[in-house]
Formats: C-alpha cells, sequence, structure tokens
C-alpha cells in the first residue's frame, strides 16, 4: 500500500518539479542554440518515447543528452536541425528545449502512467491489509438479550448462570 503510493506521489513530485524547472529556465535561462540529431523511432514497437540526440555550445564546453522527440505519442513530423534551449547559466547541463521537454525528461517517474498505477498498487494493498487488521467475526458478535417471559437461553455470560443457581437454590 505505501509502495503505491509512494509510487503515485514521485510521479506527482517529478511532474511539478519538470513544470516548474522549464518555467523557471524559460524566465532565466540563457538562449542557445542547439543540433538535433540521432533520432530513435520506437513508438508502437514496445520499446518506449521516440527521442532525439541534442547538442548545444555554452561557455566554452559542449553538452550532449537524449531528449523526447515530440509528445507521448512521439514525433508527428520530422523534427528540426536545429532548435532553441534555454540553459541554466549556474549549472550548464540543465536546459528547456524549444518543444517543453527538459533533460530529465526521460526519467522513468515521468510518465502519467505511473499515477494511475501506483493509485491501483496502493488500493490493492489496502484490501489486502483490512482483513488482518479486522477482529475475527463470530466471537467479537454481541448476541441479543431476550426480554419478556420464558428461560433466558440467548444471553450467555456469568450473571444469567449466576441467576440460575441462586433460582434453583431457593427452590
Amino acid at each position: 500500500m505505501l509502495a503505491g503510493l509512494g509510487w503515485a506521489g514521485a510521479v506527482g513530485a517529478t511532474k511539478w518539479h519538470l513544470h516548474a524547472k522549464a518555467e523557471r529556465l524559460r524566465a532565466e535561462g540563457v538562449p542557445e542554440r542547439a543540433t538535433v540529431g540521432d533520432r530513435r523511432n520506437t513508438v508502437g514497437r514496445g520499446g518506449g518515447t521516440d527521442t532525439v540526440q541534442v547538442w548545444y555550445t555554452h561557455g566554452g564546453s559542449t553538452y550532449s543528452t537524449r531528449i523526447p522527440c515530440g509528445s507521448a505519442r512521439g514525433c508527428m513530423a520530422e523534427p528540426p536541425a536545429e532548435m532553441t534551449v534555454w540553459v541554466d547559466p549556474a549549472r550548464p547541463a540543465e536546459f528547456v528545449a524549444e518543444n517543453g521537454h527538459t533533460d530529465d525528461s526521460l526519467r522513468i517517474s515521468n510518465a502519467w502512467a505511473g499515477l494511475p498505477f501506483g493509485l491501483v498498487v496502493a488500493a490493492l494493498g489496502a484490501w489486502l491489509t483490512v482483513p488482518v487488521t479486522r477482529p475475527a467475526g463470530p466471537a467479537t458478535r454481541r448476541l441479543p438479550v431476550r426480554r419478556g417471559p420464558g428461560p433466558d437461553r440467548l444471553r450467555r455470560g456469568g450473571r444469567s448462570r449466576v441467576r440460575q443457581r441462586r433460582r434453583r437454590a431457593r427452590r
């Protein structure tokens, strides 16, 4: 249960972090031209996401990383040969690309499918935990007290037996 909640929380936190990072870099980052190449088309074959390799130069050093090509369904068209990236001046390996993806966009916890998966695992864990934490059924159930004339057959406990013994002793 906790693992499922943890995974769902990690997906939400990753999505929030990457969105905040992209907004910050668009506002404070240094724009650089990046070369795009080495497209890997793996969508539809069970291989994951369409990706491209991005190379850019900042401060005399060249950086390279792989980012998603387009949306979750892959590239809808051939990617451009160049695109703008906004680079963090304090950490030049971090950037946001023109297509909205950051250098961390290929994290395993950056998939929306992880959110329902984590919630299903949490629900399954809760469902399996309930029988363990519930008290046993019939042993803890209270029997109804019979009122009115006739023998007190349903009442079980010390007081009713003591009364029956006292009645027998009086006879």
